[in-house]
């Protein structure tokens, strides 16, 4: 996602001329040339300028401007800095200086440029969109939210600031908004592939597949080799379960000339495909090129950042594993259902119902129980239940999706905090009552042995909360856990107790089984399987 910045519609005059008549000469030449478009030549003039009079406001702001161009910033920073110290007055160059901080992303001080430029012009659009896109960076939603809308109030033809306030409403969570600015650029510029490519993703949180289908293709039609758009088509082939054309969609990203997020994420992607779908010998070359992503500041996705050190330690665990195991021949397979808490057991040979089964992973990425379970359909429960009908008749299935449901900043505890309409205790055991009559309708109609695996206790950085507030997570994650086992046993259906595993007694890590601060080790999975199962 692209925040669109705006260079302040700028005369390029010479208003304040020095009295030196070779300056003033060369000022013109040099303004002429700058609006033609030939900046190397101009750039030459404002610096012979600047070898007369070292202090000559006009060429040291346009000297900036062409600096920024080039994106030689900090050189950009410091001629306008230079030229607002010699004339402070002249509120063109705090907006220009403006936008090289922005570019710099030393936002605050963005911010304040911004400012000092808004107290003459107030109603500048361009300044107030920019000022906008720094507030936005610094998550001061609301803040930015108003200054969008006061640039489009005072330029209501204004493209692009439709396209930051659609993006800033996207991460807000506020879907169909986002979705009414996107169409608005769209109608000024039908070829804006980075507003048909948002408005899928907006589409996509909607669960308006479809439509998100055709906005990514229309922005492909556009810009093919758009990675932000290669990859966006392609995770939503993979969560509708169109495996083949996912890794198409990724690999293509991979062969073009591109770098950061769109690249990183796409072989993350490839390699947990590969690695539960696909072609293993292929994963440890793509997290190679994935891991990239963990130096990047920029990223905002956290779910990413997650599944990159996880899937390198699980690789990591398993090279090592190999080397002092013998794994024992299985007989059987069984199927592993659930989100990034699958890949813990995948591949693994472990001992059930009298036999050794091979883990076979079926991956459904972010998916909650309490999305599984929901009265409106959605793509996450739709692959729960294509997978479940796909299994063949009377298969074990192992199924881990429950963990995202129990974050600390997420899931069924932060909507407790927000709504006090029906109590914790209430809304743990219908979360989980609706998420496993969907599994055990399916499972009855396949013939299913299901075991349903518990949550782990939490493996967080306690520094970040009070003790007090760390008892009551834990004494929640407790709750939840013991709703799960009942509920599921009172189903037929076998529980995989990983609390009781984990805890050291009081809802926390007891640090012997976890991988990271969410997952599990594969043997810890094994070790659950040995003592901690509890079959109906």
């Amino acid at each position: 996602m692209h925040k669109k910045k705006t260079q302040a519609r700028l005369a390029v005059t010479g208003n304040s001329i020095n009295s030196d008549s070779q300056a003033t000469e060369l000022l013109q030449q040099a303004l002429a040339l700058h609006q033609s478009g030939q900046l190397p030549e101009a750039e030459a003039i404002y610096l012979q300028i600047l070898s007369i009079n070292a202090r000559h406001f006009e060429a040291l702001q346009f000297l900036g401007m062409i600096k920024r161009g080039k994106g030689e910033l900090q050189q950009a920073l410091d001629l306008m800095a230079s030229a607002a110290a010699i004339n402070p007055a002249h509120v063109i160059i705090h907006a220009s200086i403006g936008n090289v901080l922005l570019d710099l992303e030393r936002h605050a001080e963005a911010i304040a440029s911004y400012d000092h430029f808004l107290v003459s012009m107030p109603d500048f659009a361009e300044v107030l969109n920019n000022k906008g896109n720094a507030l936005s960076a610094l998550r001061r939603e609301a803040e930015a939210l108003a200054c969008y809308t006061q640039a489009l109030q005072k330029q209501p033809d204004f493209p692009d600031a439709y396209f930051n306030r659609g993006n800033l409403y996207l991460d807000m969570g506020k879907y169909q908004l986002a979705i009414q600015d996107y169409e608005q650029v769209l109608k000024a510029n039908a070829s804006h592939f980075q507003a048909w490519n948002n408005r899928g993703n907006a589409l996509l949180k909607l669960e308006k597949l479809q439509e998100a289908f055709q906005s990514y293709q229309q922005g492909l039609s556009i810009a093919p080799d758009n990675p932000e758009l290669q990859g966006c088509l392609a995770n939503l082939y993979k969560i509708t379960g169109h495996l083949n054309e996912a890794v198409q969609h990724y690999s293509k990203v991979l062969a073009l000339p591109t770098t950061g997020f769109p690249r990183q994420n796409a072989a993350l992607q490839l390699a947990i495909l590969h690695y539960v779908f696909g072609s293993p010998e292929h994963v440890e070359a793509l997290l190679h090129e994935a891991k990239s992503m963990l130096t990047n500041q920029l990223i905002k996705d956290q779910g990413s950042l997650i599944y990159c050190v996880f899937m390198l330690k699980i690789l990591q665990w398993w090279q090592a594993y190999r080397q002092q195991v013998d794994t024992p021949q299985a007989q059987g397979v069984l199927y592993v259902i659930g989100e990034s808490h699958m890949l813990s057991a995948h591949n693994l040979v472990l001992a059930y119902g009298g036999q050794h089964l091979q883990c076979k992973g079926l991956w459904i990425e972010g998916c909650t129980q309490w999305r599984a379970g929901h009265v409106s359909s959605n793509h996450y429960q739709q692959a729960l239940i294509n997978y479940l009908l796909a299994l063949p008749e009377a298969s074990s299935v192992f199924i881990t999706i429950g963990e995202i449901d129990c974050r600390i900043d997420g899931g069924i505890y932060k909507a407790s905090k927000k709504s006090a309409d029906i109590s914790l205790e209430q809304r743990v055991h219908d979360t989980i009552a609706a998420y496993l009559n969907v599994v055990a309708t399916q499972a009855r109609a396949r013939k299913l042995k299901v075991i349903v695996s518990g949550v782990p206790a939490h493996n967080l950085d306690e520094s970040a909360l009070t003790q007090a507030e760390f008892q009551q997570f834990g004494r929640f994650l407790s709750l939840f856990n013991t709703s799960l086992k009942q509920q599921a046993m009172q189903m037929g259906m076998d529980f995989l107790d990983v609390f009781t595993l984990t805890d050291n007694g009081a809802g926390k890590s007891n640090q012997q089984w976890h991988i990271d601060a969410h997952h599990l080790r594969p043997d810890g999975i094994l070790q659950a399987f040995s003592h901690h199962l509890i079959t109906s």
